[in-house]
């Protein structure tokens, strides 16, 4: 489905699993619960890098029932037990701040603000609400 003009909420998520999941993981979990291909359209793996997945032309599957106008980036690791990299944390405050400047009146928000998860886990969302309360 496309992506509307107007981008309301950016989202960020956890990968709920291992730091050191990869994408080709996270694409394989995707496909099996009948996805087309990535849910989120970035994913930051542990080193930091920031790989793109599912294009941000298309409406995510990052919150069901509260895609639309939405963008998805996903943290690898497990943060209600573990913390983010610094890696992680520095890419995932760029992407942020490139999001943001294209689509300023975008607020940012944890999964778990719009639905009853854990998601992004709570060391991941108390980073996250200190710097974009």
């Amino acid at each position: 489905m496309k992506q509307p003009k107007v981008i309301t909420h950016l989202v960020v998520h956890h990968s709920a699993s291992h730091p050191s999941t990869t994408v080709e993981e996270i694409l394989k979990w995707h496909l099996e619960r009948g996805f087309s291909t990535w849910g989120y359209h970035k994913i930051i793996t542990d080193d930091g890098v920031i790989h793109s997945c599912r294009p941000e032309s298309e409406v995510p599957a990052s919150i069901k029932g509260f895609n639309k106008g939405t963008l998805a980036v996903c943290l690898t690791g497990s943060f209600s037990r573990d913390t983010p990299t610094q890696w992680q944390l520095i890419s995932l405050q760029l992407q942020i701040q490139e999001w943001k400047t294209r689509f300023p009146s975008a607020k940012i928000i944890a999964h778990r603000d719009i639905a009853a998860t854990e998601c992004c886990g709570d060391n991941l969302y108390a980073w996250l609400k200190q710097r974009y309360p």
